[in-house]
C-alpha cells in the first residue's frame, strides 16, 4: 500500500515539473489559487511593463502582482517572464539576476543577464541563439566576442 502512495506522489511530481501556466498582469494581480502552484512548476507571465518589473526586483509586496508571485516562489514555482525586447536595455539587470526568474523576448528568444564588470569566455560559451544583456561599462574579452559571434549571441548593452 504504501508504495502504491510514494508511487503515486512521485507520478504527480513529475507530471507537475513539466507543467507551466500562463499568466497575464490582470490575473497575477488578481491573484492565482493554490491548485496552480500546485500543479504548475513554471509559471510564464506575458509581456508585464517595466513599472511591474521594478516592483517584482524590489521585492514590493505593496503591489498585488508580486505578492502573488513572491506566494508562488515560495511553493517552489519558477518564472519565466517574457518581456518585450524594447524593454530589455531598461530592465534592473543587477536586481533581476538575483531572481529566480529566466528571461525571453516577445519572440521566445532567450535573455541572458551578466551583472559582472566583464564577461569572458566561460560566461558565454553555453549561450546559443540568444540576447546577452549585459551593463554599459561591461568589459567583453576578445575570446568571448568571438563565441558570440560564431554562437549568435547578440548583445544589449543596458542604458
Amino acid at each position: 500500500m504504501l508504495e502504491l502512495i510514494v508511487a503515486r506522489v512521485i507520478a504527480l511530481l513529475h507530471e507537475r515539473e513539466n507543467k507551466t501556466y500562463t499568466a497575464n498582469m490582470s490575473e497575477l494581480s488578481a491573484g492565482l489559487t493554490k491548485t496552480v502552484y500546485l500543479h504548475h512548476a513554471q509559471l510564464s507571465l506575458l509581456l508585464p511593463d517595466l513599472a511591474f518589473i521594478q516592483s517584482l526586483a524590489a521585492y514590493d509586496s505593496g503591489n498585488p502582482a508580486v505578492a502573488t508571485l513572491l506566494e508562488a516562489w515560495a511553493y517552489g514555482v519558477r518564472l519565466r517572464l517574457m518581456v518585450h525586447r524594447q524593454l530589455l536595455t531598461a530592465l534592473p539587470l543587477r536586481e533581476l539576476c538575483r531572481l529566480p526568474v529566466s528571461v525571453v523576448d516577445h519572440l521566445e528568444i532567450p535573455v541572458h543577464m551578466a551583472a559582472g564588470g566583464s564577461i569572458s569566455y566561460a560566461n558565454v560559451v553555453l549561450f546559443h541563439d540568444c540576447w546577452l544583456l549585459i551593463e554599459r561599462e561591461t568589459f567583453i574579452t576578445p575570446l568571448a566576442r568571438d563565441v558570440m559571434e560564431n554562437q549568435n549571441i547578440k548583445l544589449i548593452r543596458r542604458e
